[in-house]
């Protein structure tokens, strides 16, 4: 094993060989787990706030969206990069993405539109008003409760570049249908959250 575990140039000196060999010996009794804390999968759960505390997740709304234990240890994975690029689309659409919620479109500088045949006239833009250049709206593929709705509200205040307004988050793509799945409890709305 020890041969392994050098280079070739060293594995053919006896020297280094004993070396390795008496390091290995030393070391074998040593629990090397504990050291190992940020292989997020060998962590147990109970530790995963602490470990989510350690790259400021607990703060953030983002960690309430996580209500599943594989999706918070994505989340703890992902939260160096997350921070990195935190500020940018890519950031709100991969954060979206590790909660669980799908994919996401992002329609930006929803202001500014003339009446030019581009866009369609749905109430989705703003015709001449050149403030809403910084308005956003996210559309998802699945509908998502006023209570998710809520709390990924505060999400994307943190993550969102700065500057940026929230227009609404949409799911018409897969609007709830009145087919006795979803009940009218207030639980769910009508495609949008403004």
């Amino acid at each position: 094993m020890a041969d392994l575990t050098l280079p070739p140039v060293l594995a053919g000196d006896e020297r280094f060989s004993l070396l390795c060999k008496l390091l290995e010996e030393r070391h074998a009794g040593i629990d090397l787990t504990p050291m190992l804390v940020y292989l997020v999968d060998l962590v147990k759960a109970p530790l995963l706030p602490v470990m989510a505390d350690q790259f400021s997740l607990l703060d953030e709304a983002v960690w309430i969206l996580a209500e599943s234990e594989d999706a918070r240890r994505n989340l703890i994975k992902n939260a160096v990069e997350l921070h990195r690029y935190k500020g940018t689309p890519w950031a709100i659409r991969e954060i979206i993405r590790l909660l669980g919620f799908g994919e996401v479109e992002l329609q930006e500088g929803l202001g500014g539109r003339t009446y030019d045949g581009s866009i369609t006239f749905d109430g989705l833009y703003v015709y001449g008003d050149s403030r809403a250049w910084a308005a956003y709206r996210v559309i998802f593929t699945d509908p998502i409760t006023n209570d998710q709705a809520d709390v990924i509200r505060r999400m994307l205040s943190s993550i969102a570049p700065a500057g940026r307004r929230l227009a609404s988050l949409e799911y018409q793509a897969a609007a709830i249908r009145y087919n006795g799945t979803a009940r009218y409890d207030g639980l769910y709305n009508h495609g949008s959250s403004a």
